[in-house]
């Protein structure tokens, strides 16, 4: 009697718990507790919206296009003009390689194939004989400045106008004509036509390179000296000082001549776009000559001075790339 009584009253005892467990539920997470989803593909191998990064915008590499070998002579026209198209064809994507080289071996270089183009040939007179030998293994990509012009230069101060009047004053000159490197058509016609033509066989003739020449120049102008050497124009000296070409009456140094682009024979098949450029790439007088004034007046570096005047000249440039 007693043991029943003894589970009736833990009977009674258990209900209450029983009631307080039945109105409780299993707790869930609110959203602030949910985590954020994992970046795993459905069945079919999709991804949400969610998953995908977005694109960040990025300035496009230039694509690099081959390398374009330049070669030319170490004259203020040819320096000038070749850094001008290295900056060009730079911005176009393509690595520029240059060398310089004397005259023949430029001709050479690219008749062979060793270098692709060069932008100083002087035609039809001053290169005259390197056209005739090498015209058939190169390629003529066209004119680059015209008006080009040869001769023997004085400064403003020399009381003469013609190389027929230098003999009359050789004592004033000291019989002595400064040159630059001796492989320049400008040399060689000096000696072989305009010496003979004029009766200049007992003037000593100086080989020298341009720089040289332009010291001696400098020298004798800042001494009121009279002195002769030889030049062309364009050329820096002439917007520096007050120079004159003398009158070569029988032209033997030629009448005006064109500076042209000159490639290796298969470069506009094998750098199509490259010759497109060189072959409508021209200058004027004051163009070149800001250039080179630019380099050898106020003594800039000569990539950065043409590097300057292609920036502030996309007008012009964009004439030549398009």
């Amino acid at each position: 009697m007693k043991k029943q009584l003894l589970c009736i009253f833990l009977a009674l005892l258990m209900i209450p718990v029983l009631l307080l467990a039945g109105c409780t539920s299993p707790s869930t997470p609110t959203p602030s507790n949910t985590a954020a989803p994992t970046a795993t593909s459905t069945p079919g191998g999709s991804i949400t919206p969610t998953q995908i990064s977005q694109p960040t915008e990025t300035t496009p590499e230039p694509v690099e296009k081959g390398t374009v070998k330049m070669v030319y002579v170490q004259w203020a026209c040819a320096e000038a003009e070749t850094h001008i198209a290295e900056a060009v064809l730079q911005d176009m994507g393509y690595e520029v390689e240059k060398q310089v080289i004397s005259a023949g071996p430029m001709w050479t270089s690219v008749a062979t194939g060793d270098a692709d183009v060069f932008t100083t040939a002087w035609l039809p007179y001053t290169h005259e004989a390197y056209w005739t030998k090498y015209q058939d293994e190169v390629e003529d990509l066209g004119v680059l400045f015209t008006g080009a012009k040869l001769g023997l230069v004085v400064p403003d101060y020399v009381t003469i106008d013609s190389i027929t009047e230098l003999n009359d004053h050789k004592d004033k000159f000291g019989s002595r004509i400064v040159g630059i490197e001796p492989g320049a058509g400008l040399m060689i016609h000096t000696e072989e036509d305009t010496i003979p033509t004029y009766g200049l066989q007992d003037w000593k003739f100086v080989a020298s390179s341009e720089a040289a020449m332009i010291a001696e120049l400098t020298r004798a102008i800042e001494k009121q000296e009279w002195i002769v050497v030889t030049g062309w124009a364009p050329h820096w000296k002439f917007f520096k000082w007050d120079l004159k070409i003398l009158d070569d009456p029988e032209l033997t140094l030629g009448g005006s001549e064109e500076i042209r682009v000159i490639a290796r024979k298969g470069f506009s098949e094998d750098m199509p776009e490259a010759a497109s450029i060189l072959s409508k790439f021209s200058l004027t007088d004051s163009q070149l000559g800001e250039v080179m004034y630019k380099i050898n007046v106020e003594n800039m570096d000569p990539v950065e001075a043409a590097r300057e005047w292609v920036d502030a000249n996309q007008d012009i440039v964009k004439d030549w790339t398009s």
